[in-house]
């Protein structure tokens, strides 16, 4: 067998070309990648192939689809489907915050939200703190620590 007909058959080594210091090239690269027709190295015909297609697809059908499932799958447009719309003056738009479900009401609506929000809070508050008071001094809650106590003639 000669030396060709055993490369067939076993995994051997290219033979080492000596390159002289002043002509390598970098960045040094370390291991073994032969590049090929088909694999997809830097400036290689499948590798521009890759990049145009995926760039062709992104720029012209890809934008269309895109577009088309913001304008027809919008869900807020939907769902919202004729109800007015803010106005376009942010500065009308101000006193509304969050979600404000008296908006379509009126200024009626909107004052009794107000009363419950900002003026029955507190009163809500603090009967919510005298009903937990109460409860814990009928349960004896305060006096946990009554067992114990050193009685005080000892």
């Amino acid at each position: 067998m000669t030396a060709g007909a055993v490369g067939r058959f076993f995994s051997t080594a290219p033979q080492k070309v000596e390159t002289p210091a002043a002509t390598q090239t970098y960045p040094l690269v370390y291991g073994r990648a032969e590049e090929t027709v088909m694999s997809p190295y830097k400036g290689g015909p499948v590798y521009l192939w890759l990049r145009s297609t995926i760039l062709w697809v992104r720029r012209y059908p890809g934008r269309h689809w895109m577009r088309w499932l913001e304008r027809n799958w919008d869900y807020q447009k939907m769902c919202m489907l004729g109800m007015p719309e803010f106005h376009i003056d942010p500065t009308k738009n101000r006193w509304r915050y969050f979600v404000d479900t008296s908006y379509y009401g009126g200024m009626l609506d909107k004052v009794h939200e107000d009363f419950w929000r900002y003026v029955m809070m507190y009163p809500a508050a603090a009967y919510f703190i005298y009903i937990v008071w109460c409860r814990v001094k009928d349960n004896d809650k305060d006096n946990f620590m009554a067992k114990w106590r050193v009685p005080k003639d000892e």
